[in-house]
């Protein structure tokens, strides 16, 4: 089930098929070509079915984003050794927001949506606070330890996730890119966070 299920060898339960048709909809046709008919005929279940598992169509969407939030951030956390270098943290970060995302391409597609879906202004809640946490305690920690420029969080994602996000999108495409091009990215992703010497 990738992002939006456990990987166990018992079958997927309903709650998951729905989510996983879901996230497969939006990521193909956008939001709008997501109905709850759409989704139930994808998921092999009555339309009624999905009401029984989440209040509204948007309550899914919403589980759905969470889900694969949690993911990424369970990818990053397996790939992040706690006790490493600042350095070394960043570059496990990147590799594991890769991973998770190259294994599950159309959860990455169904995330860039769910950015720009009026949704995503409107809920409130810390859809993936853990994520969020993760990095700020990598910046926090960068910053005191004077090894991460002194520049708002915000400006340090602005240069850590496009780029990124634009090699998965070419990744996506059919571009497969290089061990040595993912580590030159990753270098270069640090150099802009690197504090200059």
């Amino acid at each position: 089930m990738a992002l939006t299920g456990a990987m166990t060898a018992s079958p997927p339960s309903t709650r998951d098929k729905i989510m996983r048709a879901a996230l497969e909809c939006v990521a193909e046709d956008g939001f709008s070509a997501a109905t709850t008919a759409a989704i139930a005929k994808r998921a092999g279940v009555a339309e009624g079915t999905l009401y029984r598992h989440f209040d509204s169509k948007d309550a899914l969407f919403v589980a759905v984003y969470s889900r694969i939030k949690e993911h990424v951030f369970d990818s990053v956390m397996a790939e992040t050794d706690a006790s490493g270098s600042v350095e070394d943290r960043f570059r496990q970060l990147w590799r594991g927001v890769w991973n998770a995302y190259r294994a599950d391409p159309a959860a990455f597609v169904y995330g860039q949506r769910f950015g720009e879906y009026p949704l995503s202004r409107q809920d409130s809640r810390p859809i993936h606070d853990g994520f969020v946490r993760h990095i700020s305690a990598l910046i926090r920690d960068g910053q005191s330890g004077g090894e991460i420029r002194e520049a708002s969080a915000s400006v340090l994602r602005a240069f850590f996730f496009p780029p990124m996000v634009s090699m998965l999108k070419q990744a996506i495409a059919g571009h497969e890119w290089s061990q040595a091009e993912l580590d030159s990215a990753i270098d270069t992703a640090w150099d802009s966070w690197r504090r200059p010497r």
